[in-house]
């Protein structure tokens, strides 16, 4: 519901996650790949439920689709190639990033949306979304920022058309690296089942109501979280290697 509704839902599914696989000794990497397959379905009930202001723009989703899938096989395959040591120490950096990205993505939106005046870069869209989607693909958390920040530079700003995109996008960039994951059998199956079923549960309940749920307080509330997430991993870090 958070992934559709506000973004950050990795926030609150990745830790508890790395906790379990980490118990049974399974690495960061995998327990990574884990939460990616698992949130995918969450983006897919998303799509449906946002099925009828997608269908208006036809064709033109083909080229920012494209550049998804090619940006997130990018950014899986380069997950697949990083250590489990190097992921624990970039983990809570790539957090603080997300997190700060989700503060600054709304007021940069704003400020984008005067200078802009309402033209689209559609250029610049595709191009920004392949960099977009190598992130996605590789660590996902705050991708959803860095997509709304992006529409907002390339001249989207309505706040419902910017969701239903980002919802596109995040499907196409967390679908290719999925299936990746699976053939590669990078995949904890007994966390990723029961997490895939509620999080398409959540997706669709997510787009569903998202027009009621107070926005600025949603927003808030994922940044918080995502600096404490932050914060939590830097400290286990430093136990761990001090």
């Amino acid at each position: 519901m958070l992934n559709t509704v506000a973004g950050g839902g990795s926030f609150v599914s990745l830790p508890p996650l790395l906790a379990s696989t980490t118990a049974i000794g399974v690495g960061a990497v995998t327990a990574q790949a884990t939460n990616t397959v698992a949130l995918w379905p969450g983006q897919l009930t998303s799509l449906i439920a946002y099925r009828q202001l997608l269908r208006q723009y036809g064709w033109s989703l083909v080229p920012i689709s494209i550049a998804s899938a090619a940006g997130g096989e990018i950014g899986g395959w380069l997950l697949l190639h990083t250590g489990n040591r190097l992921f624990r120490q970039l983990l809570p950096w790539l957090l603080l990033f997300a997190a700060v990205m989700f503060v600054l993505s709304f007021p940069l939106g704003r400020r984008l949306q005067a200078l802009h005046g309402g033209r689209r870069h559609r250029t610049a869209l595709v191009l920004g979304m392949i960099v977009v989607s190598v992130y996605v693909g590789y660590f996902g958390a705050g991708g959803g920022f860095l997509a709304m920040a992006l529409f907002g530079f390339c001249g989207v700003h309505d706040i419902h058309e910017m969701n239903a995109l980002k919802v596109l996008t995040a499907a196409v960039s967390i679908g290719i690296p999925t299936f990746t994951f699976i053939l590669v059998r990078r995949v904890e199956w007994r966390f990723c089942l029961p997490m895939a079923l509620l999080a398409a549960l959540g997706g669709y309940l997510g787009a569903h109501y998202s027009r009621r749920v107070d926005q600025r307080v949603m927003r808030w509330t994922v940044a918080l979280i995502g600096f404490l997430t932050a914060a939590y991993f830097f400290a286990q870090n430093l136990l761990q290697h001090p």
